[in-house]
């Protein structure tokens, strides 16, 4: 069900733009607007990204196999991180547009047509990332959030366009024109910067949000008096899925079936407080641990349930 939920908002997005795009450029090209033929090339840098998280979001979606036993989550990872590169692209064109707007002139012909293709590009991209973004929430897809960001920034690149060909409209101010598209740049660029650290955040298996490891203390601390103590926890992210391990260390006189139990009880109330995590639970009995030493026994500052050997 999420999968299709997911895809459904991903094909959503390839239609949506692909209309923009091509409309965009068009009037921008007929009109002599270089702010729309700039919000253009942003729209189209949007369709790559759309294509891409739709490829993604397929990719992502796929169980483990043989060749990829930890599933296929990083994909969207991956798609974030190329749609963030994309964005710097869009944002270097406009740059190179505007500048050249500015040294050589030039005017503004059909600002009312301009205006009415800024109206529906704010509109349009508005509602759309509002449907990315509560996909990306509810499935916790990186993909569709960084799609979902392509398009709120046109629209207010685009809101931002549409305030400024109607001050050119009453003024003839024309350049305005390019100042706009250069003020757009600098947003596109920030967007990606953003959404280009997230990613990368992944695909370098960075630990979990500390809000996120917070839910973990919280968890250990519930089951603190079944265990001694808890060591090595690593964490890290690949799309949707949360990879989690760790060292139990449990009473010599703990049997296999209670410490499996313990085990369960621990895992399921991870997965109810971060969803879609994959938890590995190595077991220790007390002497072992206590013969390991300090410094081999404790490579993260948190321990529960009991003292340092």
């Amino acid at each position: 069900m999420e999968q299709k939920l997911r895809q459904r908002a991903a094909s959503l997005s390839v239609l949506a733009t692909s209309a923009l795009t091509v409309t965009k450029l068009l009037v921008g090209w007929w009109s002599g607007s270089v702010s729309v033929v700039s919000e253009g090339l942003h729209s189209a840098t949007d369709l790559l990204a759309a294509l891409m998280a739709w490829f993604a979001v397929r990719q992502a979606g796929k169980p483990p196999d043989s060749g990829h036993p930890y599933g296929h989550g990083k994909f969207e990872s991956l798609s974030g991180a190329v749609e963030a590169l994309l964005i710097w692209v869009a944002s270097g064109m406009i740059v190179w547009e505007s500048v050249k707007r500015l040294w050589y002139g030039g005017e503004v012909v059909q600002p009312l047509v301009a205006l009415a293709v800024m109206v529906l590009s704010t509109v349009v991209n508005f509602f759309v990332s509002a449907h990315l973004f509560a996909v990306a929430r509810k499935t916790e897809s990186l993909a569709l959030e960084a799609d979902g960001w392509h398009l709120r920034t046109d629209a207010y690149s685009s809101a931002a366009v549409l305030v400024g060909l109607g001050i050119l409209t009453i003024t003839h101010w024309h350049f305005l024109d390019p100042l706009l598209a250069l003020a757009i740049a600098g947003l596109i660029a920030k967007a990606g910067y953003d959404l280009l650290r997230k990613a990368l955040s992944h695909l370098v298996d960075a630990a979990l949000p500390p809000r996120e490891e917070a839910l973990l203390i919280q968890i250990f601390q519930r089951h603190a008096s079944q265990f001694i103590n808890v060591h090595r926890l690593r964490t890290r992210r690949a799309g949707k899925h949360r990879y989690i391990d760790l060292h139990l260390v449990v009473q010599d006189t703990m049997t296999v079936e209670e410490a499996h139990r313990l085990c369960d009880a621990i895992e399921r109330d991870i997965r109810q407080a971060l969803p879609n995590a994959d938890i590995t639970i190595h077991v220790e009995p007390e002497s072992a641990f206590r013969e390991q030493g300090v410094e081999d026994a404790f490579e993260r500052p948190q321990t529960f349930g009991g003292e340092k050997p």
